[in-house]
């Protein structure tokens, strides 16, 4: 483990971030992971760079279905969610298809709205605030 940390200590770091983080804390590291995977797939798009849309679109799809597999479909909104990121996967799935670039920016909106609300989660978790039983669940 010491020679990773000293090869690449970003890696080690951003390890340790995850190994201490609380499951919302995570739920926002993957989106995070998802936001810079669409707008790197954009980008990649827009330069021509097929294989590098490709390769991050594809990213951006297996962390859309990790938040899939997260859900607790028992709770009421996470059938929504489940919705949401079942149209996020489709349309990712199919701008990595077609290489086209159109639709990505209204991806990205939902992601982001989306991620804001589980920031707003996660301060109200750090705060103590209570929550709604549902609104905790990923």
């Amino acid at each position: 483990m010491q020679s990773i940390t000293l090869k690449n200590p970003q890696e080690a770091y951003r390890r340790q971030n995850v190994l201490t983080a609380s499951p919302v804390e995570l739920i926002v590291m993957l989106y995070d992971g998802l936001r810079k995977n669409i707008i790197l797939g954009e980008r990649a798009i827009k330069k021509r760079d097929m294989e590098s849309a490709h390769n991050h679109l594809l990213k951006a799809q297996n962390i859309v279905s990790e938040l899939m597999n997260c859900l607790d479909l028992s709770f009421e909104i996470s059938e929504e969610l489940m919705r949401i990121y079942d149209f996020l996967f489709r349309g990712l799935v199919e701008s990595n298809i077609k290489k086209d670039a159109d639709k990505l920016s209204d991806y990205l909106e939902v992601v982001d709205e989306l991620r804001g609300a589980w920031i707003e989660v996660s301060t109200m978790q750090k705060s103590g605030v209570a929550m709604e039983p549902e609104l905790g669940q990923a």
